[in-house]
């Protein structure tokens, strides 16, 4: 498919999901308008959104909205406020997990104003918070990082192995080798296109695959974790970051963070031709098709930054 090619889903299931959430966000080609808009950061995980929300929140000083936000006792909170944490601004709700989105909706989040930016992987939860809601007329504005799922599974193979700081750290990689992990039930298969269809079980097709894409193209702004600088630029000039704070203090405040690089694991590299490479290929084949339709997106928008 090409970038500006119509996406038609033929399936009334999934064409239903793309009403919901296409009842959520706003389509990209509608400029971004802080009145009316939020933005909202899909965060796959291993393609550097960590980095990334130490960046808003650090060096442009934005407003987030994630899970460090109930940190310091506020989970509980029954009303929204905005916390600060570490120097950095935070709403009080958890827009990381399936839970906190639905105690942020109750709380209004969407039209409190507080958040300049929420972050999540759940996209379909996400919508919730701006659909069916009489109290807003705002919408979420998508934005992300991709990256190379082969390279994707490799970094978080070998980041599961270690992160015995995770609430959800299990033993049982630590000693596996990748080769057990890309043939065991573990390894993830095609996350991206699951999460951008919320069929999280059971086989995929091409529908599934339609409907992805149908969602990146009209919905979701595209940054590369391989073009990390220039996807932030693009960041910062369609959501008009690139007007909040002053120029030295944030290029100080980037040089440090990208020196830090939080969640950051040095490990080996697999190849193409690899025995391993082929194994997570197979299982992540719609995924790799929507990376490289995705790179395509990338291109077409090239005029921001």
């Amino acid at each position: 498919f090409q970038p500006n090619q119509e996406i038609i889903i033929k399936n009334p299931i999934l064409e239903q999901r793309y009403e919901d959430i296409d009842a959520g966000f706003s389509d990209l080609e509608r400029p971004y308008n802080k009145s009316r808009d939020l933005a909202v950061f899909w965060h796959i995980p291993k393609c550097g959104g960590t980095t990334l929300e130490d960046l808003l929140s650090n060096c442009i000083g934005l407003v987030e909205a994630n899970e460090i936000g109930v940190t310091d006792g506020h989970k509980s909170d029954e009303t929204l406020k905005v916390v600060t944490h570490d120097g950095s601004q935070y709403v009080n709700v958890d827009t990381t997990t399936q839970t906190g989105i639905k105690h942020a909706k109750e709380l209004h989040l969407a039209s409190s104003g507080l958040a300049d930016v929420a972050m999540t992987s759940y996209l379909y939860d996400a919508a919730t918070l701006f659909s069916n809601n009489p109290n807003t007329n705002i919408k979420g504005k998508c934005f992300t990082l991709f990256r190379h799922p082969i390279q994707r599974a490799v970094s978080l193979f070998y980041y599961l192995k270690v992160s015995t700081w995770e609430l959800d750290y299990s033993s049982v990689f630590r000693d596996m080798e990748i080769e057990d992990y890309a043939r065991s039930k573990w390894c993830e298969e095609n996350w991206m296109v699951r999460f951008l269809t919320n069929e999280m079980k059971g086989p995929l097709n091409e529908d599934h695959l339609m409907l992805a894409m149908k969602v990146l193209q009209k919905k979701c702004f595209v940054g590369l974790l391989e073009e990390f600088d220039a996807s932030m630029l693009r960041f910062e000039m369609y959501f008009h970051w690139d007007k909040v704070g002053t120029v030295e203090s944030r290029e100080e405040c980037n040089k440090m963070i990208e020196e830090k690089k939080d969640n950051a694991n040095q490990h080996p590299m697999v190849e193409e031709g690899e025995e391993v490479w082929s194994l997570l290929y197979q299982k992540n084949l719609y995924d790799m098709r929507l990376y490289e339709f995705a790179l395509d997106l990338y291109k077409e928008f090239s005029g921001y930054g």
